[in-house]
């Protein structure tokens, strides 16, 4: 920064910074919040740690959302009693505490919004602020969820990485509008996905006559005047019919990274820092970030997002974790998964009816596409569009046409995770992806009692079947789960983890397949399964899957960090 810049900044710090302790005294209520500085303008009290008070940027933050509530309060209209209150949290752990959810910025107990800074969410600050406007004019309540949300954005335009407009005829082509009923109902469907449908909303309004809000939402529209809205719009360019070859890349050496379902230890929290930094250790370049959905069972047709509570991967929990590996260096594979009641798995997932298929498909698309948008937003590296789906696989149009739909929003490599036991050579589709994905849990012997030189030929077994599936369809292989339970003679069913505790059988079974497989030409990569974003998060049982602290670990490590492809 210019050294006249710098000073600019300090002086309107000095012009905005009031004592620390009138923050204290303003939300004396949180003791939590007790102390902290404030950066005050005249529409915003932004309250931050006492020894931050002086960072550039977050006097540049109280600068530019002062300013976006000046300009979005008129197009309400709302008059201001009193500055709107916003904490900046040091992370999303803190601000889960304080406000009881996370996010780019939530409403809070004792502060209208809790953030937590970064210099890219700085339209998802503006989307939050204009929530708060709303609740201060007494509009929200009144609203349907997915009405309050497109006049927020209405006031706020910018929706991950350009103007809301700008996503129409993107939604519009991937048939993922959502029904005039839908933005009327009072409550959100299950399977609903507010980034999809918040730039519909907002259009939705923004086409009501009026000039401000309360103008435009008083009536509510009628469902006829919403379905004219929607109607109008026009479908955008559609994604190629085949798509371009992926550029080649190095060698994915990845982990699967599961998360722990809490607040402290989740993709959002900080301990998933330190767990990249120790994947580095091991010479991991890349990690799969793994969000699910949630089916009741294998014929039921509607998916429930699980997105919405800390203890689940959501949306800027899998944002920050994607940021902290690219910071770095690392790639990163976004794998969405479904989630199936009972002791079913997504391999069982079948409908019993054409209707049925049409629902599930339709809930499927919005599920898939929901990360596709959020996989660009973030920055990820590749992208995977289903996992182990196996009896969806003969439904070969609706594949088809969702690959096709995920490069609408997707721009980078698309793979799918098919089922080790079959799918790889019964897929229809390959010919739509960049890579030949596979959840690689091949046994390495068939039968108890198998000595080294057994497990070495099961591996060649393995590589060869690899490599044929590669010649025959053109594509790369990349492993999108591969590994071994610590259990005795896990070479035999590596899908399945539990039993007599082993870590000399499970390093074997590493040591063998991995000698097999080498770097060789055809294969993209593998992704370990699996570790936790919490280092040192226990899993289910003793015998799980878990490599770190375990004699795998070193084996690993000697795949990982030997030598490039050949």
């Amino acid at each position: 920064m210019a050294p006249s810049s710098h000073r600019t900044l300090l002086r309107l710090i000095l012009l905005i910074t009031l004592a620390s302790s009138q923050g204290g005294e303003a939300i004396a209520q949180d003791p939590a919040l007790t102390g902290m500085a404030t950066l005050q303008g005249r529409n915003l009290r932004l309250l931050v740690p006492p020894a931050e008070k002086e960072r550039p940027e977050l006097a540049r933050l109280a600068i530019q959302l002062d300013q976006a509530i000046g300009e979005m309060a008129p197009r309400v209209p709302v008059e201001l009693s009193s500055p709107i209150t916003v904490v900046v949290e040091p992370d999303y752990v803190a601000q889960g505490r304080h406000a009881g959810e996370i996010g780019e910025a939530v409403r809070g107990r004792q502060a209208d919004l809790h953030l937590v800074h970064h210099p890219d969410d700085l339209p998802a600050y503006r989307y939050a602020l204009a929530g708060v406007l709303l609740d201060r004019a007494g509009i929200t309540g009144k609203l349907p969820p997915y009405v309050a949300h497109g006049a927020a954005l209405w006031l706020s335009r910018d929706w991950y990485g350009k103007p809301y407009p700008g996503w129409l005829p993107l939604l519009a082509t991937a048939r993922v509008l959502p029904a005039a009923e839908e933005i009327l109902a009072r409550e959100a469907p299950r399977d609903g996905s507010t980034l999809l449908s918040t730039p519909v909303a907002a259009t939705v309004v923004d086409r009501l006559a009026g000039s401000t809000l309360k103008e435009k939402l008083a009536p509510l529209p009628t469902a006829a005047r919403v379905g004219e809205i929607l109607a109008s719009v026009r479908p955008g360019t559609a994604a190629p019919s085949v798509p371009p070859r992926s550029k080649p890349e190095p060698f994915l050496k990845g982990v699967s990274l599961a998360m722990l379902n809490s607040l402290d230890g989740g993709y959002h929290a900080p301990s998933v820092e330190r767990q990249l930094d120790a994947f580095a250790k091991l010479g991991v370049d890349a990690v799969s970030l793994m969000p699910f959905a949630f089916q009741r069972g294998e014929s039921r047709p509607e998916l429930r997002f699980l997105n919405r509570g800390p203890a689940s991967e959501t949306d800027i929990g899998l944002i920050h974790a994607a940021r902290a590996a690219r910071a770095r260096g690392m790639r990163v594979l976004w794998k969405p998964h479904i989630w199936v009641a009972g002791a079913s798995w997504p391999g069982e997932i079948a409908m019993t009816s054409e209707a049925d298929w049409a629902a599930w498909w339709k809930s499927y698309r919005r599920y898939v596409l929901h990360h596709a948008l959020l996989a660009r937003w973030a920055g990820a590296d590749l992208f995977c569009a289903g996992v182990e789906l196996s009896k969806t696989l003969g439904r070969e149009a609706e594949w088809r046409d969702l690959i096709a739909a995920v490069r609408l929003f997707y721009p980078g490599p698309v793979t799918y995770a098919a089922n080790w036991y079959g799918d790889l050579e019964t897929v229809r589709f390959w010919d739509r992806l960049d890579f030949l994905g596979v959840d690689a849990y091949f046994p390495l012997a068939d039968k108890p009692g198998a000595g080294r030189a057994d497990l070495e030929r099961g591996a060649r077994l393995v590589s060869e079947r690899l490599a044929r599936a590669s010649r025959r369809f053109g594509k790369p292989v990349l492993l999108t789960e591969v590994g071994f339970a610590a259990k005795r003679e896990a070479w035999l069913e590596p899908h399945i983890e539990g039993g007599a505790y082993s870590e000399e059988d499970q390093a074997a079974a590493y040591e063998a397949l991995f000698a097999a497989l080498d770097h060789r030409p055809w294969l993209a990569g593998t992704f370990l399964w699996k570790a936790f974003s919490t280092p040192g998060a226990r899993g289910w049982e003793k015998a799980d899957f878990r490599f770190q602290g375990r004699k795998a670990e070193e084996v690993i490590q000697r795949y990982y960090r030997g030598e490039s492809r050949r």
